[in-house]
């Protein structure tokens, strides 16, 4: 029982109280150095920047950000970006599977003969050049499809976790938002680039599969962040 006079909160000699911060500019930051796969993709399409070359760069400054602000964060905040990076991560490699997942079944219901997946043939020709055996091409493409959408996840629980983690409905709007967001920029350049020639059944595919993406990655972002009770979040 608590009497008059005595504290309400004891704390430990030596070990600062957390404060409640919802939001950190330090948080934008890492959400906008994550995005280094897809800036680096863009000024490949764009510019005819080698994507090797061009992800070293965007990967380079991106970690030098990252690094400065881990350095100059309190301890409480270098807790909450790591956080946040691992429920962000997991969203995006989660959200990436229901992605693929839909584009296979929103593909077959359509007759023409496009395949949503030859995109890994190219993203690995551009990494490692057209002279290695098919198989291995499309791994490495695969490989880098899921490392950019686990850095587009990231990116979102960075930018709006905090804010979209409020509400289930918000995160949700939040998330297809994310997802048309990068859908622009798809419709943008991807048909260009790939040469696709189906493209009514590409708009198709691509806007259901970001809407796909988008939902799945706010609702995993949102869960996650009120699990881990991360800025007052919990519950």
């Amino acid at each position: 029982m608590v009497q008059a006079g005595d504290p309400i909160l004891a704390i430990p000699e030596g070990r600062p109280s957390r404060p409640h911060v919802p939001w950190r500019p330090s948080f934008a930051i890492v959400g906008v150095a994550v995005l280094a796969n897809g800036v680096a993709l863009l000024f490949h399409i764009l510019r005819a920047a080698p994507l090797p070359a061009a992800l070293t760069a965007t990967w380079a400054m991106g970690l030098v950000a990252i690094l400065l602000v881990i350095a100059r964060s309190a301890p409480w905040v270098r807790d909450d970006l790591l956080r946040i990076a691992t429920i962000g991560i997991v969203a995006g490699l989660v959200s990436t599977v229901a992605y693929d997942a839909s584009k296979a079944l929103l593909s077959n219901l359509d007759p023409a003969p496009w395949n949503p997946f030859d995109a890994f043939r190219i993203f690995g020709e551009a990494l490692i050049g057209a002279g290695w055996p098919d198989p291995v091409i499309r791994a490495v493409g695969l490989a880098f499809h899921a490392s950019n959408g686990t850095t587009f996840g990231l990116a979102f629980a960075f930018l709006f976790g905090m804010w979209s983690s409020r509400h289930a409905g918000l995160a949700v709007l939040a998330g297809v938002a994310w997802g048309l967001f990068l859908e622009t920029f798809q419709l943008a350049l991807y048909p260009g680039w790939m040469n696709i020639r189906f493209l009514d059944e590409f708009r198709q595919v691509s806007f259901g599969g970001h809407v796909v993406y988008g939902a799945c990655v706010g609702l995993v972002v949102r869960a996650g962040i009120r699990r881990a009770g991360i800025g007052g979040d919990a519950g």
